[in-house]
Parts: structure tokens; sequence; C-alpha cells
């Protein structure tokens, strides 16, 4: 199965919610009304990481 991604390993993502982070894997499950639920983990600038569902990220703000 092929799974197409918005965003790839090493970006530099906003979330909606207003954290900046890289991209740092991404990952795939079923939805609960989406066959495919997409995510991307996201290292913080504090260190932390974070799964965000990739429609809840709001652009790419940079690369690494």
């Amino acid at each position: 199965m092929n799974i197409e991604f918005k965003y790839a390993l090493g970006d530099i993502v906003r979330t909606q919610r207003g954290e900046e982070g890289k991209v740092v894997a991404l990952s795939v499950a079923e939805g609960r009304t989406d066959p495919l639920f997409r995510t991307c983990r996201l290292e913080l600038d504090d260190g932390t990481q974070a799964w965000v569902p990739e429609f809840r990220i709001d652009r790419v703000v940079g690369w690494r």
C-alpha cells in the first residue's frame, strides 16, 4: 500500500496551536471516519516530542 504524506522527515512545521517542530517520524493508522489517519511526530523546540495529525499542521516554515 502506498501512502502519500504532505510533509517529509526534516520539515519544520507549525501546527494550528502555534507549536513549531521538526518532523521526525510519520505514521498511519485506521481513523474513525477516514480509512487512513496520517500523523507526524514532531520534535518541539523544548526537546519534547508530540504526535500531531497531519490535518492539524498549518504550514511548513523551514527545513533542516
